[in-house]
């Protein structure tokens, strides 16, 4: 019970902020995780890069359950912790890049892509099949 508890207010805590950050961006401005405020041109581009990766292994990632299972209904947390997995994934993988290459990397960095794959961990937990039961038919 806690779990899903937990994991209801990770996604809302996560719904709230990208809302925020569309209604920013709409404003002429650009919101970083975790709610930091920059301009359009102080966006990091390696995490531009992290994100846009994220969405390309996302989008690969359900046409290949398309192409292997044919079209199967999922649940919406479904996507958003297959989203948070490559998210954090990407992440990790253009962050230890870019510390390979001798930069700098702050510990806010390291911070972001714990969180991410500490919220995929929760929303993984919190919707295993045990309690997917009760949207299915008896």
């Amino acid at each position: 019970m806690f779990r899903r508890w937990l994991a209801n207010i990770l996604i809302g805590m996560l719904s709230l902020w990208a809302i925020y950050a569309v209604l920013a961006s709409a404003m002429g401005g650009a919101v970083v995780f975790p709610m930091s405020s920059t301009d359009d041109n102080s966006v990091p581009m390696w995490r531009l890069l992290a994100i846009r990766h994220a969405v390309f292994c996302t989008f690969a990632f359900y046409g290949a359950m398309h192409l292997l299972q044919g079209s199967k209904e999922v649940f919406p947390v479904h996507f958003l912790k297959t989203f948070l997995f490559f998210l954090g994934f990407v992440g990790l993988i253009s962050t230890v890049a870019r510390f390979a290459e001798g930069a700098i990397i702050p510990w806010t960095s390291w911070a972001i892509i714990l969180f991410f794959i500490v919220a995929w961990a929760i929303l993984h937990s919190a919707s295993a099949p045990k309690y997917r039961r009760y949207f299915g038919s008896k």
